[in-house]
């Protein structure tokens, strides 16, 4: 199996640790660096080219957004996963907007970090329980786009696997609850994908509840 590098940018000490050792023990993972700050984070981001960025939100010397930001302007394949204290609304829809592949929340089991970034790596968006219910808001909030509902692009059960999407499940929980292949839902996102002209799933489920898809 062939090692994906993961950058860390943190500024807590014992974050870092927890994050740090469920990398090291998650096979197919290599950490390559840690950085407390912005600056030290976006130099080493583009010194060290990694595979997986994990970034907090709060950085001493600014948001972690502009790392977000950064990943998705790479001229090499780096997808940003944003682990953070905050979880309010307008932060998550920032981070989603911005490009993040995921949101997980320090108070979830961080152990998990190396399996939700091995979800990443397969297509997935590892999403913790408390930013699920805020995107599932905007979906029941935001459904007022000016596009009516019948006219949505996606079909039914495109539209079924988004919604578990923005429930947090992964693509091979999707597939075993609906008694398909995880490959088929694999396929239903990528459709998704180009129906919405978007590039995560996180994205997907944003755009979709503007738009009065869901």
């Amino acid at each position: 199996m062939t090692d994906h590098s993961v950058l860390i940018i943190e500024d807590r000490a014992d974050i870092v640790a927890r994050l740090s050792d469920a990398i090291n023990v998650t096979e197919g993972l290599t950490l390559v660096g840690c950085a407390s700050t912005l600056d030290q984070g976006l130099n080493l981001l583009f010194d060290l080219k990694p595979r997986i960025l994990l970034v907090d939100i709060g950085l001493p010397d600014g948001s972690g957004v502009e790392a977000v930001h950064a990943c998705a302007a790479a001229d090499w394949l780096v997808d940003a996963v944003v682990v953070s204290i905050f979880g309010d609304e307008a932060r998550v829809l920032e981070a989603i907007q911005a490009g993040a592949k995921g949101y997980l929340l320090k108070g979830a089991d961080l152990g998990q970090i190396g399996t939700d970034i091995l979800s990443v790596l397969d297509g997935g968006s590892p999403i913790s329980p408390g930013i699920a219910r805020h995107l599932l808001a905007v979906v029941k909030d935001g459904g007022t786009g000016s596009v009516e509902p019948g006219l949505s692009p996606l079909t039914e059960r495109e539209a079924e696997i988004l919604q578990a999407v923005a429930r947090g499940y992964k693509r091979h929980e999707i597939a075993q609850h609906l008694g398909i292949s995880a490959g088929t839902v694999g396929n239903h996102i990528t459709s998704i994908y180009r129906k919405l002209e978007v590039s995560t799933n996180m994205e997907a489920v944003a755009r979709a509840s503007k738009k009065g898809f869901l």
